[in-house]
């Protein structure tokens, strides 16, 4: 006879697994959905590839207006909505392993995001700048005004144009992770410190100040008998027998 375990045991065991890694949950599921979007519509572009790289991520919706005409948005703007909560998400994942990492490699993870952040905070001023001077160029296309979604730049050198609005929130998302992992690693110093408080050593005022004891040693004052020797030695002092 074959026992068969009710369905209500997996509903549990889905919840559970829920309830113990809910940021690991989060983060594969927003993972999937940037990954589905990128692939979807990076597959769609290989027949007829667009005048502008990236200009298939900014030329449509999703979902169609005419689906959905009060609830849409660009492919390339879900992509960063769901790139962000994978990446945020899956550093709380791994939080345990963040509190074992030596001080050295943290220290080192925090350079090197800075670094990213620092490079990504120029890059959306330069895209913005172009962005600007682009659109106000392009006003005399027909129809005008022209949309903003279609400006491109060759600069600096591109073999083919890029499109601004791709570049653009692609910088922005990447200067968001920065920004949050920085905020992460901090977190993550501030607990191991309240973890492992360590209590200032005292030093006196003679550690604090690198200086010895002075010992004062008993000092004999000299006397000089010139004037009242007329220049003669001394006499002797008379010594007890």
């Amino acid at each position: 006879m074959k026992v068969q375990k009710p369905s209500w045991i997996r509903t549990v065991e889905v919840r559970d697994l829920i309830q113990r890694r809910p940021w690991s949950i989060l983060s594969w599921s927003a993972g999937i959905i940037a990954l589905a979007f990128i692939g979807y519509y990076g597959i769609l572009s290989i027949g007829n590839p667009p005048a502008n790289i990236g200009a298939q991520f900014v030329d449509t919706e999703f979902p169609s207006p005419s689906i959905s005409p009060w609830f849409y948005g660009k492919p390339i703007t879900w992509f960063i909505y769901a790139a962000f909560l994978y990446w945020s998400a899956g550093l709380e994942a791994q939080r345990i392993h963040f509190l074992n990492f030596s001080e050295r490699t943290r220290r080192f993870l925090f350079i090197v995001t800075a670094f990213v952040a620092f490079g990504a905070f120029y890059e959306i001023f330069y895209n913005f700048m172009i962005w600007s001077v682009l659109e106000v160029l392009t006003q005399s296309c027909s129809p005008s005004p022209c949309s903003p979604d279609i400006i491109a730049s060759r600069w600096p050198s591109l073999p083919k144009p890029l499109n601004l609005v791709f570049v653009t929130k692609v910088v922005v998302l990447v200067f968001s992770l920065s920004v949050y992992s920085l905020w992460f690693l901090y977190r993550i110093d501030k607990e191991i410190e309240r973890r492992n408080p360590t209590t200032p050593a005292a030093f006196s005022r003679q550690d604090l100040y690198d200086a010895n004891t002075i010992k004062t040693s008993p000092m004999t004052r000299a006397y000089s008998f010139a004037v009242t020797t007329n220049g003669q030695d001394p006499p002797e002092s008379p010594q007890s027998k």
